[in-house]
């Protein structure tokens, strides 16, 4: 009889464990991944980032790779550019259902966000060569709460502690022509490798601690879990267009295609469950996966419009759109899965995005002409993919910067917010207002 009642309360455990952590758990079982950073595709650059992200149509420094790789006909010189970013993130979680759950979660991380050598040339027609390097995706987060479990004669009181670390960018080999006076074309070939000088993957750790009873039985339950995927590694291109419509307006136009992307997956899951009665029992449960794993990044694709007024004043509206509907990650089983809300394929809803950056700069030009002060700013909308429906992000920018001879130093800051977000991925039965900011900084010397 005491046997029965053990094996009863091992299952019982088990049950508690895949239904009580919906979000993290299932993130793991079925391989969720949460980009905390905008998961939209964008490019990178104090300068562009300043006018909230409002490029695609001007796009006329080092960054065109990233941006509209069609722009960087516009370089007349040989230049290199680094640009380092500053990223501050806050989650206010809290739940209707279970306010035990309110938490905020906080976290700080600085980086080299981009690095470019640019050089253009004459081959028959005008043309630019560049190598760059972006880092484009980050996943850092941490967060810890309490949660109350009571269903199926269980009652726990659980401490849940979560951690995730890490990045993915690309090495880009770029090229521009200039096909008529009016009009150049440009691709960027993007190497996803860890085998350069930067990893491509993240980490995640879990853990929980549950004191109550199951059938009235005193328990404790002592769960370990640790997911990892590295060696993320893919080939795709951004292919951009630009056309000079008049004396004023600038069409551009990008696509970033879509690639399958391989990555190693490590999972680990490790619990001790101990009952106090009828007998004192201790139940050890480990589970270790490890695996190849291929993600497929959807398509993406986007127009802009710039508006020159004068030398001095430029505006530009950029339109975006991802077909986060395609984004399938399918493991070694060949089960297929969305990494945005975790359900297989087949029953996932998961919605395409459409992003709307509105910027504009404003040049402050000395007598000499050796000195150039900018004053830029945007908007944007910037909703992130979910099942069902968006989850909408909203954003405003401000930059400026010095230019001075052959030393061009820019600066800008950006907040990303979005208010009661739904977070039941991430965190059961939660919503968060989350509020980002960015403080990106580049330099670029001509020569």
């Amino acid at each position: 009889m005491n046997k029965r009642r053990v094996l009863w309360l091992t299952l019982t455990s088990f049950a508690l464990l895949f239904c009580s952590n919906n979000g993290l758990f299932a993130a793991t079982l079925f391989q969720q991944i949460g980009v905390v950073s905008s998961p939209n595709p964008v490019g990178s650059g104090a300068r562009a980032v300043g006018m909230g992200g409002a490029f695609i149509g001007i796009a006329d420094d080092a960054t065109a790779a990233s941006w509209n790789p069609a722009g960087l006909i516009q370089l007349e010189k040989p230049e290199v550019s680094m640009a380092g970013g500053c990223f501050n993130q806050r989650w206010d979680f809290s739940s209707d259902i279970h306010p035990e759950i309110d938490n905020t979660s906080e976290s700080d991380d600085f980086n080299i966000n981009y690095f470019s050598a640019t050089y253009p040339f004459h081959f028959y027609k005008n043309m630019v060569l560049s190598v760059n390097y972006q880092r484009l995706y980050e996943f850092k987060q941490d967060f810890s709460h309490q949660y109350n479990y009571s269903s199926l004669g269980v009652d726990l009181l659980q401490s849940i502690d979560f951690s995730r670390d890490g990045y993915v960018g690309a090495l880009g080999l770029a090229c521009a022509v200039r096909i008529t006076p009016t009009l150049s074309l440009g691709a960027t070939l993007n190497i996803w490798t860890d085998q350069l000088l930067w990893r491509n993957g993240w980490k995640e750790t879990y853990s929980e601690y549950g004191t109550g009873t199951q059938g009235g039985v005193p328990v404790t339950i002592d769960t370990q879990i640790t997911d990892e995927y590295s060696r993320f590694r893919g080939l795709n291109a951004n292919l951009g267009l630009l056309w000079d419509m008049n004396k004023w307006l600038r069409f551009g136009a990008v696509i970033k295609t879509p690639f399958d992307a391989s990555i190693s997956h490590k999972f680990s899951f490790r619990q001790k469950s101990i009952f106090e009665s009828p007998v004192n029992s201790i139940v050890l449960s480990e589970h270790d996966v490890s695996e190849k794993v291929e993600l497929r990044i959807p398509l993406s694709y986007g127009l802009g419009v710039a508006w020159r007024v004068s030398d001095a004043l430029c505006f530009d509206l950029d339109v975006y759109r991802t077909e986060w509907s395609e984004y399938i990650l399918t493991d070694s089983q060949n089960k297929k899965f969305s990494p945005i809300d975790g359900r297989p394929e087949k029953d996932s809803d998961v919605k395409d995005t459409t992003q709307v950056r509105i910027g504009g700069e404003y040049l402050f030009i000395g007598q000499d002409t050796q000195i150039v002060v900018p004053v830029r700013g945007g908007i944007f909308y910037d909703p992130e993919p979910s099942h069902g429906t968006v989850k909408d992000f909203y954003g405003i920018a401000v930059g400026s910067g010095l230019a001075y001879r052959k030393f061009i130093f820019d600066i800008a800051y950006q907040v990303r917010w979005g208010r009661s977000v739904d977070t039941g991925n991430v965190i059961a039965t939660s919503s968060a207002d989350i509020m980002q900011h960015l403080l990106l900084a580049s330099i670029i010397v001509h020569f």
